[in-house]
Protein backbone atom coordinates (compact mmCIF):
# COMPACT_ATOMS: atom_id res chain seq x y z
CA UNK A 1 0.00 0.00 0.00
CA UNK A 2 2.79 2.34 0.78
CA UNK A 3 4.37 1.41 -2.81
CA UNK A 4 1.26 2.23 -4.45
CA UNK A 5 0.91 5.78 -2.58
CA UNK A 6 4.40 6.42 -3.60
CA UNK A 7 4.14 5.13 -7.02
CA UNK A 8 0.56 7.78 -7.31
CA UNK A 9 2.68 10.81 -5.90
CA UNK A 10 5.65 9.86 -8.31
CA UNK A 11 3.25 9.96 -10.97
CA UNK A 12 1.61 13.38 -10.44
CA UNK A 13 4.73 15.17 -10.40
CA UNK A 14 5.77 13.28 -13.46
CA UNK A 15 2.19 14.46 -15.91
CA UNK A 16 3.11 18.07 -14.74
CA UNK A 17 6.34 17.66 -15.92
CA UNK A 18 5.37 16.60 -19.36
CA UNK A 19 2.51 19.63 -19.22
CA UNK A 20 4.86 21.74 -18.48
CA UNK A 21 7.51 20.28 -21.14
CA UNK A 22 4.50 20.84 -24.08
CA UNK A 23 3.48 24.50 -22.86
CA UNK A 24 7.10 25.66 -23.36
CA UNK A 25 7.85 24.23 -26.36
CA UNK A 26 4.29 25.67 -27.53
CA UNK A 27 5.57 28.89 -26.33
CA UNK A 28 8.63 28.46 -27.38
CA UNK A 29 7.52 27.73 -31.20
CA UNK A 30 5.43 31.09 -31.05
CA UNK A 31 8.48 32.73 -29.85
CA UNK A 32 11.00 31.57 -32.77
CA UNK A 33 7.95 32.47 -35.34
CA UNK A 34 7.42 35.59 -34.22
CA UNK A 35 11.46 36.75 -34.01
CA UNK A 36 11.74 35.34 -37.70
CA UNK A 37 8.95 37.53 -38.86
CA UNK A 38 9.76 40.60 -36.45
CA UNK A 39 13.26 40.26 -38.52
CA UNK A 40 11.52 39.69 -41.75
CA UNK A 41 9.70 43.17 -41.37
CA UNK A 42 13.14 44.65 -40.60
CA UNK A 43 14.46 43.49 -43.69
CA UNK A 44 11.90 44.74 -45.82
CA UNK A 45 11.42 47.77 -43.89
CA UNK A 46 15.61 48.74 -44.95
CA UNK A 47 14.61 47.34 -48.36
CA UNK A 48 13.18 49.43 -50.90
CA UNK A 49 12.94 47.27 -53.84
CA UNK A 50 10.82 44.57 -52.14
CA UNK A 51 9.09 46.80 -50.12
CA UNK A 52 7.57 48.39 -52.85
CA UNK A 53 5.73 45.56 -53.73
CA UNK A 54 2.16 44.79 -52.00
CA UNK A 55 2.51 41.25 -51.72
CA UNK A 56 5.31 41.17 -49.20
CA UNK A 57 3.73 43.03 -47.14
CA UNK A 58 0.84 41.22 -47.11
CA UNK A 59 2.87 37.85 -46.65
CA UNK A 60 4.08 39.23 -43.88
CA UNK A 61 0.49 40.35 -42.67
CA UNK A 62 -0.48 36.75 -43.15
CA UNK A 63 2.17 35.23 -41.03
CA UNK A 64 1.98 37.91 -38.27
CA UNK A 65 -1.72 36.99 -38.23
CA UNK A 66 -0.74 32.92 -38.24
CA UNK A 67 1.40 33.36 -35.03
CA UNK A 68 -1.72 35.78 -33.31
CA UNK A 69 -4.55 32.55 -33.97
CA UNK A 70 -2.15 29.84 -32.34
CA UNK A 71 -2.65 31.98 -28.73
CA UNK A 72 -4.51 35.06 -29.49
CA UNK A 73 -4.36 35.45 -25.63
CA UNK A 74 -0.45 34.45 -25.13
CA UNK A 75 2.51 36.82 -24.27
CA UNK A 76 3.30 37.41 -27.77
CA UNK A 77 -0.46 38.07 -29.14
CA UNK A 78 -0.25 42.36 -27.97
CA UNK A 79 3.19 42.64 -29.72
CA UNK A 80 2.01 40.77 -32.71
CA UNK A 81 -1.12 42.55 -33.06
CA UNK A 82 1.43 46.11 -32.70
CA UNK A 83 3.44 45.07 -35.65
CA UNK A 84 0.11 43.83 -37.81
CA UNK A 85 -0.83 47.39 -37.63
CA UNK A 86 3.46 48.27 -38.43
CA UNK A 87 3.05 46.01 -41.59
CA UNK A 88 -0.08 48.14 -42.46
CA UNK A 89 1.34 51.31 -41.96
CA UNK A 90 4.44 50.68 -43.81
CA UNK A 91 2.47 49.25 -46.40
CA UNK A 92 0.56 52.53 -46.28
CA UNK A 93 3.31 54.90 -46.38
CA UNK A 94 4.14 53.52 -50.05
CA UNK A 95 0.47 52.89 -51.35
CA UNK A 96 -1.30 55.96 -50.48
CA UNK A 97 -4.30 53.95 -49.97
CA UNK A 98 -6.32 54.91 -46.98
CA UNK A 99 -7.56 51.56 -46.48
CA UNK A 100 -4.10 50.08 -46.08
CA UNK A 101 -4.15 53.17 -43.31
CA UNK A 102 -7.31 52.18 -42.06
CA UNK A 103 -6.45 48.71 -41.65
CA UNK A 104 -3.45 49.80 -38.95
CA UNK A 105 -5.63 51.84 -37.06
CA UNK A 106 -8.15 48.98 -36.60
CA UNK A 107 -4.87 46.66 -35.38
CA UNK A 108 -3.63 49.45 -33.47
CA UNK A 109 -6.97 49.62 -31.53
CA UNK A 110 -7.20 46.22 -30.91
CA UNK A 111 -4.09 45.98 -29.30
CA UNK A 112 -5.06 49.26 -27.10
CA UNK A 113 -8.68 47.26 -26.49
CA UNK A 114 -7.71 43.82 -25.65
CA UNK A 115 -4.22 44.38 -23.84
CA UNK A 116 -5.03 47.24 -21.90
CA UNK A 117 -2.39 46.92 -19.26
CA UNK A 118 0.45 45.85 -21.66
CA UNK A 119 3.35 48.08 -21.68
CA UNK A 120 3.27 48.08 -25.78
CA UNK A 121 -0.62 49.70 -25.06
CA UNK A 122 0.45 53.61 -25.31
CA UNK A 123 3.15 52.62 -28.41
CA UNK A 124 -0.11 51.51 -30.28
CA UNK A 125 -2.08 54.86 -29.03
CA UNK A 126 0.41 57.02 -30.38
CA UNK A 127 0.49 55.58 -33.34
CA UNK A 128 -2.78 55.03 -33.78
CA UNK A 129 -2.82 58.81 -33.12
CA UNK A 130 -0.62 60.12 -35.42
CA UNK A 131 -1.82 58.17 -38.36
CA UNK A 132 -5.59 59.67 -37.62
CA UNK A 133 -4.08 63.21 -37.68
CA UNK A 134 -1.40 63.36 -40.08
CA UNK A 135 -2.71 60.67 -42.53
CA UNK A 136 -6.52 60.38 -42.24
CA UNK A 137 -7.16 64.06 -41.45
CA UNK A 138 -8.88 62.85 -38.03
CA UNK A 139 -8.01 65.43 -35.49
CA UNK A 140 -10.97 64.93 -32.89
CA UNK A 141 -10.56 61.38 -33.04
CA UNK A 142 -6.53 61.75 -32.68
CA UNK A 143 -7.48 64.67 -30.04
CA UNK A 144 -9.66 61.50 -28.31
CA UNK A 145 -6.69 58.75 -28.57
CA UNK A 146 -4.27 61.27 -27.22
CA UNK A 147 -6.22 61.86 -24.14
CA UNK A 148 -6.68 58.23 -23.63
CA UNK A 149 -3.08 57.94 -22.82
CA UNK A 150 -2.38 61.39 -21.13
CA UNK A 151 -5.08 60.04 -18.88
CA UNK A 152 -4.38 56.12 -18.44
CA UNK A 153 -0.65 55.89 -19.19
CA UNK A 154 1.14 58.84 -17.53
CA UNK A 155 4.04 56.46 -16.72
CA UNK A 156 4.74 55.01 -20.30
CA UNK A 157 7.45 55.97 -22.38
CA UNK A 158 5.08 57.97 -24.70
CA UNK A 159 3.78 60.28 -22.24
CA UNK A 160 6.19 63.16 -23.57
CA UNK A 161 5.57 62.53 -27.38
CA UNK A 162 1.54 62.68 -26.73
CA UNK A 163 1.67 65.55 -24.78
CA UNK A 164 3.27 67.35 -27.10
CA UNK A 165 1.38 66.16 -30.07
CA UNK A 166 -1.37 67.24 -28.48
CA UNK A 167 -0.64 70.62 -27.87
CA UNK A 168 0.07 70.75 -31.52
CA UNK A 169 -3.29 70.23 -32.60
CA UNK A 170 -4.83 72.17 -29.89
CA UNK A 171 -2.53 75.06 -31.39
CA UNK A 172 -3.40 74.46 -35.01
CA UNK A 173 -7.13 73.97 -34.58
CA UNK A 174 -7.34 77.41 -31.90
CA UNK A 175 -5.44 79.28 -35.19
CA UNK A 176 -8.01 77.70 -37.78
CA UNK A 177 -10.64 79.16 -36.02
CA UNK A 178 -8.71 82.34 -35.52
CA UNK A 179 -8.53 82.19 -39.21
CA UNK A 180 -11.74 82.09 -39.87
CA UNK A 181 -12.82 84.43 -37.64
CA UNK A 182 -10.04 87.03 -39.15
CA UNK A 183 -11.79 86.68 -42.84
CA UNK A 184 -15.19 86.86 -41.57
CA UNK A 185 -14.04 90.15 -40.45
CA UNK A 186 -11.92 91.22 -43.40
CA UNK A 187 -15.35 90.24 -44.82
CA UNK A 188 -17.16 93.34 -43.84
CA UNK A 189 -14.33 95.77 -44.66
CA UNK A 190 -15.21 97.50 -48.63
CA UNK A 191 -11.93 96.66 -49.61
CA UNK A 192 -11.71 95.88 -53.35
CA UNK A 193 -10.19 92.25 -53.68
CA UNK A 194 -12.29 90.68 -50.43
CA UNK A 195 -15.41 89.81 -52.93
CA UNK A 196 -13.25 87.37 -55.59
CA UNK A 197 -11.77 86.27 -52.48
CA UNK A 198 -15.31 85.46 -50.69
CA UNK A 199 -16.50 83.82 -54.07
CA UNK A 200 -13.31 81.83 -54.42
CA UNK A 201 -13.74 80.28 -51.03
CA UNK A 202 -17.23 79.37 -51.73
CA UNK A 203 -16.93 78.10 -54.38
CA UNK A 204 -14.03 75.68 -53.64
CA UNK A 205 -15.57 74.47 -50.69
CA UNK A 206 -18.56 73.28 -53.23
CA UNK A 207 -15.79 71.09 -54.26
CA UNK A 208 -16.00 67.08 -53.60
CA UNK A 209 -12.64 66.03 -52.27
CA UNK A 210 -11.14 62.87 -54.17
CA UNK A 211 -9.91 61.06 -50.91
CA UNK A 212 -7.66 58.50 -52.45
CA UNK A 213 -7.30 55.64 -54.36
CA UNK A 214 -7.50 51.89 -53.65
CA UNK A 215 -7.02 48.24 -55.74
CA UNK A 216 -6.53 45.05 -55.95
CA UNK A 217 -4.61 43.20 -58.42
CA UNK A 218 -3.54 39.77 -59.81
CA UNK A 219 -2.11 38.97 -63.40
CA UNK A 220 -5.39 38.97 -65.45
CA UNK A 221 -7.77 41.17 -63.21
CA UNK A 222 -8.13 44.45 -61.15
CA UNK A 223 -10.35 46.55 -59.15
CA UNK A 224 -10.01 49.91 -58.67
CA UNK A 225 -11.81 52.81 -56.21
CA UNK A 226 -11.45 56.20 -56.16
CA UNK A 227 -12.40 57.04 -52.45
CA UNK A 228 -14.83 60.78 -52.83
CA UNK A 229 -16.05 62.73 -50.13
CA UNK A 230 -19.72 62.99 -51.88
CA UNK A 231 -21.38 62.36 -54.69
CA UNK A 232 -20.42 63.81 -58.38
CA UNK A 233 -20.82 63.16 -62.14
CA UNK A 234 -18.27 60.93 -63.43
CA UNK A 235 -17.59 60.53 -67.19
CA UNK A 236 -14.34 57.85 -68.84
CA UNK A 237 -12.87 56.58 -71.96
CA UNK A 238 -10.44 54.04 -72.80
CA UNK A 239 -7.30 54.73 -74.82
CA UNK A 240 -5.34 52.08 -77.13
CA UNK A 241 -1.61 51.09 -76.53
CA UNK A 242 0.38 53.50 -78.47
CA UNK A 243 3.78 51.72 -79.34
CA UNK A 244 4.99 54.50 -80.67
CA UNK A 245 5.05 56.74 -78.12
CA UNK A 246 5.67 54.21 -75.52
CA UNK A 247 2.03 54.55 -73.81
CA UNK A 248 0.12 51.60 -72.39
CA UNK A 249 -3.79 51.15 -72.38
CA UNK A 250 -5.30 53.59 -70.92
CA UNK A 251 -8.65 54.39 -68.77
CA UNK A 252 -8.99 57.55 -67.56
CA UNK A 253 -11.79 58.51 -65.50
CA UNK A 254 -12.77 61.94 -65.58
CA UNK A 255 -14.68 63.38 -61.74
CA UNK A 256 -16.43 66.73 -62.16
CA UNK A 257 -15.69 69.53 -59.55
CA UNK A 258 -13.24 67.13 -57.66
CA UNK A 259 -9.91 68.51 -56.33
CA UNK A 260 -7.31 66.06 -54.79
CA UNK A 261 -6.33 65.75 -51.18
CA UNK A 262 -2.69 65.95 -50.61
CA UNK A 263 -3.04 62.96 -49.55
CA UNK A 264 -3.06 61.61 -53.11
CA UNK A 265 -0.54 61.20 -55.05
CA UNK A 266 0.17 62.27 -58.55
CA UNK A 267 1.73 59.39 -59.82
CA UNK A 268 1.42 55.54 -58.23
CA UNK A 269 3.62 52.78 -59.90
CA UNK A 270 1.95 49.11 -59.14
CA UNK A 271 3.87 46.79 -61.70
CA UNK A 272 1.44 44.51 -59.69
CA UNK A 273 -0.58 42.30 -62.18
CA UNK A 274 -2.31 44.05 -65.45
CA UNK A 275 -2.61 47.29 -63.86
CA UNK A 276 1.10 49.58 -64.22
CA UNK A 277 0.42 52.70 -62.84
CA UNK A 278 -2.03 54.88 -61.37
CA UNK A 279 -1.84 58.91 -62.23
CA UNK A 280 -3.91 61.92 -60.92
CA UNK A 281 -4.31 65.44 -62.80
CA UNK A 282 -6.57 68.25 -63.83
CA UNK A 283 -6.99 68.83 -67.21
CA UNK A 284 -9.05 71.57 -66.71
CA UNK A 285 -9.41 73.75 -63.14
CA UNK A 286 -12.97 72.23 -62.52
CA UNK A 287 -12.66 68.58 -63.20
CA UNK A 288 -9.73 65.81 -61.43
CA UNK A 289 -8.90 63.19 -64.20
CA UNK A 290 -7.52 59.93 -62.97
CA UNK A 291 -5.76 57.62 -65.28
CA UNK A 292 -5.35 53.99 -65.24
CA UNK A 293 -2.55 52.62 -67.09
CA UNK A 294 -2.56 48.76 -67.80
CA UNK A 295 -1.02 45.96 -69.49
CA UNK A 296 -3.78 44.52 -71.63
CA UNK A 297 -7.70 44.91 -71.00
CA UNK A 298 -10.42 42.33 -72.28
CA UNK A 299 -13.55 43.86 -70.72
CA UNK A 300 -13.93 46.61 -68.02
CA UNK A 301 -16.76 47.73 -66.15
CA UNK A 302 -17.35 51.60 -64.15
CA UNK A 303 -19.90 52.11 -62.14
CA UNK A 304 -20.40 54.38 -58.96
CA UNK A 305 -21.37 53.29 -55.35
CA UNK A 306 -22.69 54.99 -52.62
CA UNK A 307 -21.98 55.98 -48.26
CA UNK A 308 -19.66 56.72 -48.98
CA UNK A 309 -19.73 57.68 -52.57
CA UNK A 310 -16.72 56.12 -54.69
CA UNK A 311 -16.23 54.73 -58.09
CA UNK A 312 -15.40 51.30 -59.14
CA UNK A 313 -13.62 50.05 -62.06
CA UNK A 314 -13.35 46.37 -62.80
CA UNK A 315 -11.28 45.28 -65.69
CA UNK A 316 -10.31 42.03 -66.66
CA UNK A 317 -7.65 41.21 -68.79
CA UNK A 318 -6.68 38.23 -71.78
CA UNK A 319 -5.54 34.91 -70.19
CA UNK A 320 -2.52 34.60 -72.90
CA UNK A 321 -2.16 38.61 -72.04
CA UNK A 322 -2.35 39.08 -75.75
CA UNK A 323 -5.23 41.74 -77.03
CA UNK A 324 -6.83 40.10 -80.08
CA UNK A 325 -9.81 42.74 -80.62
CA UNK A 326 -10.85 46.46 -78.57
CA UNK A 327 -11.80 45.46 -75.03
CA UNK A 328 -15.54 45.34 -74.06
CA UNK A 329 -17.18 48.34 -72.25
CA UNK A 330 -19.71 46.37 -69.97
CA UNK A 331 -21.08 49.61 -68.75
CA UNK A 332 -22.50 50.66 -72.61
CA UNK A 333 -22.88 46.68 -73.47
CA UNK A 334 -25.87 46.91 -70.99
CA UNK A 335 -27.50 49.77 -72.57
CA UNK A 336 -28.69 47.66 -75.68
CA UNK A 337 -29.70 44.60 -73.27
CA UNK A 338 -31.42 46.72 -70.43
CA UNK A 339 -34.53 46.10 -71.50
CA UNK A 340 -33.87 41.78 -71.50
CA UNK A 341 -35.25 39.90 -68.64
CA UNK A 342 -32.72 37.62 -66.81
CA UNK A 343 -33.61 33.68 -67.35
CA UNK A 344 -35.60 32.35 -64.17
CA UNK A 345 -34.39 28.62 -65.15
CA UNK A 346 -32.73 26.74 -62.86
CA UNK A 347 -29.07 25.53 -64.06
CA UNK A 348 -29.59 22.04 -66.01
CA UNK A 349 -27.86 19.98 -68.08
CA UNK A 350 -27.40 22.48 -71.02
CA UNK A 351 -25.85 24.87 -68.87
CA UNK A 352 -23.19 22.56 -67.62
CA UNK A 353 -20.73 23.26 -70.03
CA UNK A 354 -20.63 26.59 -69.48
CA UNK A 355 -20.49 25.38 -65.47
CA UNK A 356 -17.25 23.05 -66.29
CA UNK A 357 -15.61 26.33 -68.16
CA UNK A 358 -15.40 27.98 -65.18
CA UNK A 359 -14.99 25.67 -62.35
CA UNK A 360 -13.01 22.93 -63.89
CA UNK A 361 -13.98 19.67 -62.93
CA UNK A 362 -14.85 20.36 -59.66
CA UNK A 363 -14.60 23.24 -56.61
CA UNK A 364 -11.74 23.29 -55.02
CA UNK A 365 -11.20 26.88 -53.09
CA UNK A 366 -14.16 28.41 -51.52
CA UNK A 367 -14.09 32.39 -49.77
CA UNK A 368 -15.99 32.91 -46.85
CA UNK A 369 -16.84 36.35 -46.16
CA UNK A 370 -18.26 36.93 -42.84
CA UNK A 371 -19.82 40.33 -42.74
CA UNK A 372 -19.07 43.69 -40.90
CA UNK A 373 -15.93 43.96 -38.89
CA UNK A 374 -14.02 46.79 -37.65
CA UNK A 375 -15.66 49.89 -36.99
CA UNK A 376 -18.64 48.62 -38.76
CA UNK A 377 -20.55 45.90 -36.10
CA UNK A 378 -23.62 45.32 -38.34
CA UNK A 379 -26.91 44.62 -36.75
CA UNK A 380 -26.86 44.80 -33.02
CA UNK A 381 -29.86 43.49 -30.95
CA UNK A 382 -30.66 41.30 -27.73
CA UNK A 383 -27.11 41.19 -27.12
CA UNK A 384 -25.26 40.12 -30.53
CA UNK A 385 -23.08 42.12 -31.92
CA UNK A 386 -23.30 41.22 -35.83
CA UNK A 387 -19.52 40.85 -37.09
CA UNK A 388 -18.60 39.03 -34.10
CA UNK A 389 -21.42 35.71 -34.18
CA UNK A 390 -20.51 35.87 -38.43
CA UNK A 391 -16.82 35.40 -37.98
CA UNK A 392 -17.36 32.97 -35.14
CA UNK A 393 -19.64 31.18 -37.95
CA UNK A 394 -17.65 31.56 -40.65
CA UNK A 395 -14.37 30.07 -38.63
CA UNK A 396 -16.89 26.89 -37.94
CA UNK A 397 -17.62 26.49 -41.67
CA UNK A 398 -14.41 27.06 -42.86
CA UNK A 399 -13.23 23.90 -40.60
CA UNK A 400 -16.10 22.04 -41.78
CA UNK A 401 -15.28 22.55 -45.67
CA UNK A 402 -11.43 21.79 -44.76
CA UNK A 403 -12.78 18.47 -43.42
CA UNK A 404 -14.21 17.56 -46.64
CA UNK A 405 -11.18 18.86 -48.89
CA UNK A 406 -11.76 22.21 -49.93
CA UNK A 407 -9.42 25.09 -49.74
CA UNK A 408 -10.31 27.51 -47.54
CA UNK A 409 -9.83 31.62 -47.48
CA UNK A 410 -10.98 34.25 -45.40
CA UNK A 411 -11.97 37.58 -46.71
CA UNK A 412 -11.10 38.62 -42.50
CA UNK A 413 -10.18 36.21 -39.94
CA UNK A 414 -10.09 38.64 -37.03
CA UNK A 415 -12.48 41.94 -36.55
CA UNK A 416 -10.94 44.23 -38.79
CA UNK A 417 -12.97 46.47 -41.47
CA UNK A 418 -12.62 45.69 -44.84
CA UNK A 419 -14.64 47.49 -47.63
CA UNK A 420 -17.60 45.83 -48.74
CA UNK A 421 -16.17 46.20 -52.36
CA UNK A 422 -12.69 44.57 -51.50
CA UNK A 423 -14.34 41.67 -50.35
CA UNK A 424 -15.34 40.19 -54.24
CA UNK A 425 -12.39 41.34 -55.40
CA UNK A 426 -10.23 39.48 -53.03
CA UNK A 427 -12.31 36.17 -54.60
CA UNK A 428 -11.41 37.43 -58.06
CA UNK A 429 -7.93 37.94 -57.03
CA UNK A 430 -7.46 34.91 -55.28
CA UNK A 431 -9.25 32.87 -58.23
CA UNK A 432 -11.95 30.88 -55.77
CA UNK A 433 -14.66 28.87 -57.30
CA UNK A 434 -17.25 30.07 -54.66
CA UNK A 435 -18.17 33.28 -52.80
CA UNK A 436 -20.17 32.86 -49.40
CA UNK A 437 -21.38 35.90 -47.45
CA UNK A 438 -22.06 35.23 -44.13
CA UNK A 439 -24.97 37.93 -42.24
CA UNK A 440 -27.07 38.53 -39.40
CA UNK A 441 -30.52 39.99 -39.90
CA UNK A 442 -32.45 43.16 -38.30
CA UNK A 443 -35.87 43.97 -38.26
CA UNK A 444 -37.77 46.77 -36.63
CA UNK A 445 -40.89 44.05 -36.50
CA UNK A 446 -39.81 41.90 -33.98
CA UNK A 447 -41.98 39.06 -34.92
CA UNK A 448 -39.99 38.76 -38.27
CA UNK A 449 -37.67 35.73 -38.09
CA UNK A 450 -36.22 33.06 -40.46
CA UNK A 451 -33.03 31.94 -42.48
CA UNK A 452 -32.60 33.46 -45.91
CA UNK A 453 -30.43 33.14 -48.73
CA UNK A 454 -29.76 35.60 -51.10
CA UNK A 455 -27.62 35.76 -54.71
CA UNK A 456 -27.44 38.76 -56.83
CA UNK A 457 -30.01 40.49 -59.15
CA UNK A 458 -32.97 42.60 -58.99
CA UNK A 459 -34.78 42.88 -56.08
CA UNK A 460 -38.18 41.11 -56.40
CA UNK A 461 -39.74 42.04 -53.39
CA UNK A 462 -40.24 44.76 -50.64
CA UNK A 463 -38.16 42.97 -48.20
CA UNK A 464 -35.18 41.84 -50.09
CA UNK A 465 -35.04 45.69 -51.05
CA UNK A 466 -35.22 45.81 -47.52
CA UNK A 467 -32.29 43.77 -46.73
CA UNK A 468 -30.12 44.75 -49.55
CA UNK A 469 -30.09 48.76 -48.26
CA UNK A 470 -29.59 48.27 -44.84
CA UNK A 471 -26.68 45.37 -45.69
CA UNK A 472 -25.36 48.21 -48.42
CA UNK A 473 -25.83 51.10 -45.64
CA UNK A 474 -28.00 52.93 -47.89
CA UNK A 475 -31.46 54.04 -48.24
CA UNK A 476 -34.30 51.95 -49.73
CA UNK A 477 -34.97 54.66 -52.21
CA UNK A 478 -31.19 54.56 -53.85
CA UNK A 479 -32.17 50.65 -54.72
CA UNK A 480 -34.05 51.51 -57.82
CA UNK A 481 -31.24 53.72 -58.83
CA UNK A 482 -28.86 50.49 -57.78
CA UNK A 483 -31.21 47.97 -59.69
CA UNK A 484 -30.12 49.77 -63.31
CA UNK A 485 -26.53 49.93 -62.13
CA UNK A 486 -26.73 46.39 -61.49
CA UNK A 487 -27.98 45.19 -65.05
CA UNK A 488 -24.20 46.37 -66.30
CA UNK A 489 -23.16 43.58 -63.68
CA UNK A 490 -25.49 40.86 -64.27
CA UNK A 491 -24.61 40.20 -68.22
CA UNK A 492 -20.65 39.12 -66.39
CA UNK A 493 -21.92 37.47 -63.50
CA UNK A 494 -22.93 33.56 -62.92
CA UNK A 495 -26.44 34.33 -61.43
CA UNK A 496 -28.47 31.17 -62.53
CA UNK A 497 -25.24 29.17 -61.08
CA UNK A 498 -25.07 31.51 -57.85
CA UNK A 499 -29.15 30.44 -57.54
CA UNK A 500 -28.64 27.27 -57.53
CA UNK A 501 -26.01 27.12 -54.86
CA UNK A 502 -28.47 29.30 -53.06
CA UNK A 503 -31.03 26.92 -53.42
CA UNK A 504 -29.08 23.77 -52.14
CA UNK A 505 -27.57 26.01 -49.38
CA UNK A 506 -30.90 27.27 -47.72
CA UNK A 507 -32.58 24.19 -47.97
CA UNK A 508 -29.81 22.05 -46.32
CA UNK A 509 -29.33 24.84 -43.60
CA UNK A 510 -32.97 24.51 -42.74
CA UNK A 511 -33.28 20.47 -43.03
CA UNK A 512 -30.08 20.38 -40.81
CA UNK A 513 -31.38 22.89 -37.67
CA UNK A 514 -34.86 21.44 -38.06
CA UNK A 515 -33.61 17.46 -37.85
CA UNK A 516 -32.06 18.48 -34.22
CA UNK A 517 -35.14 20.16 -32.82
CA UNK A 518 -34.41 23.75 -33.88
CA UNK A 519 -38.26 25.11 -35.32
CA UNK A 520 -36.39 27.48 -37.79
CA UNK A 521 -38.43 29.23 -40.32
CA UNK A 522 -37.05 29.47 -43.83
CA UNK A 523 -37.65 32.17 -46.39
CA UNK A 524 -36.57 31.02 -48.92
CA UNK A 525 -33.88 31.97 -51.58
CA UNK A 526 -34.70 35.43 -52.67
CA UNK A 527 -32.60 37.90 -55.12
CA UNK A 528 -31.61 41.78 -54.64
CA UNK A 529 -28.27 43.80 -55.63
CA UNK A 530 -26.03 43.53 -52.51
CA UNK A 531 -22.63 45.67 -53.09
CA UNK A 532 -21.12 42.28 -51.50
CA UNK A 533 -21.93 40.26 -54.19
CA UNK A 534 -21.02 42.76 -57.23
CA UNK A 535 -18.54 41.80 -59.55
CA UNK A 536 -17.69 38.46 -58.38
CA UNK A 537 -16.17 36.28 -61.52
CA UNK A 538 -17.86 32.62 -59.30
CA UNK A 539 -20.93 31.36 -58.19
CA UNK A 540 -21.01 34.03 -55.05
CA UNK A 541 -24.56 34.36 -52.40
CA UNK A 542 -25.19 36.09 -49.09
CA UNK A 543 -26.24 33.98 -46.13
CA UNK A 544 -28.90 35.22 -43.63
CA UNK A 545 -28.45 33.21 -40.43
CA UNK A 546 -31.23 34.80 -38.62
CA UNK A 547 -32.97 37.80 -37.56
CA UNK A 548 -31.29 39.17 -34.04
CA UNK A 549 -34.09 41.06 -33.93
CA UNK A 550 -36.52 38.52 -32.67
CA UNK A 551 -35.96 37.32 -28.79
CA UNK A 552 -36.58 33.61 -29.80
CA UNK A 553 -33.79 33.71 -32.74
CA UNK A 554 -31.22 35.73 -30.98
CA UNK A 555 -31.06 33.18 -28.29
CA UNK A 556 -30.77 30.63 -31.43
CA UNK A 557 -28.25 32.24 -32.90
CA UNK A 558 -25.87 32.80 -29.30
CA UNK A 559 -26.13 28.90 -29.10
CA UNK A 560 -22.83 27.85 -30.67
CA UNK A 561 -24.26 24.17 -31.32
CA UNK A 562 -26.75 26.18 -34.03
CA UNK A 563 -24.33 28.49 -35.64
CA UNK A 564 -22.10 24.80 -35.53
CA UNK A 565 -25.50 23.01 -37.44
CA UNK A 566 -25.98 25.83 -39.90
CA UNK A 567 -22.23 26.22 -40.39
CA UNK A 568 -22.81 22.17 -41.29
CA UNK A 569 -25.62 22.76 -43.45
CA UNK A 570 -23.86 25.13 -46.15
CA UNK A 571 -20.66 22.74 -45.45
CA UNK A 572 -22.98 20.06 -46.92
CA UNK A 573 -24.78 21.84 -49.32
CA UNK A 574 -21.45 23.29 -50.84
CA UNK A 575 -20.04 19.50 -50.81
CA UNK A 576 -23.31 18.55 -52.52
CA UNK A 577 -22.39 21.17 -55.23
CA UNK A 578 -18.83 20.08 -55.95
CA UNK A 579 -20.30 16.54 -56.36
CA UNK A 580 -23.39 17.42 -58.42
CA UNK A 581 -20.55 19.22 -60.72
CA UNK A 582 -18.38 16.17 -60.68
CA UNK A 583 -20.87 14.04 -62.40
CA UNK A 584 -22.18 16.63 -65.17
CA UNK A 585 -18.67 16.70 -65.64
CA UNK A 586 -18.23 12.97 -66.36
CA UNK A 587 -21.57 13.14 -68.48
Amino acid sequence: MLITRKKGMLCLPLLLLILLLSVTDSYASISRDYQTALNQFRSLVKNPKQARYRSNWKRLEDKFIAIYQTNPDGSYAPKVLYYMGRVNEELAKRSYLRSDYQASVDYYNRCAKRFTKHSWTDDSLFRLARIQYYNLNQATEARRTLNTILRKYQSGDKYKEARALHRKIIAEVRNSRSSVASKSTVKKKPAKSTPSKVRKTNRSSRNVALKGIRFTSSNDYTRVVIDLSGATKHQYKFLNADPSRNLPFRLYIDLDRTVPTQSVKDELKIYDGILRMIRVGKPVPSTSRVVLDFEAVQKYTVFALENPYRVVVDVSAPKDGKMSHPPVDLSKKVLVHKTKKPSRTIPTSRKIPDLVEQLGLTVKTVMIDAGHGGKDPGASRNRIREKDYVLKTAKMLGKKLKAKGFNVLYTRSTDVFIPLEERTAKANVQKVDLFVSLHINANRKTSVNGIETYYLNLARSKSARRVAARENAITEKRISDLQFILTDLMLNSKMQESKALAELVQKSMVKTVRARGWKSKSNGVRSAPFYVLMGAKMPSILVELGYCSNKTEAKRLRNNSYLNLLAAGIANALSTYRHNLKNYAAM
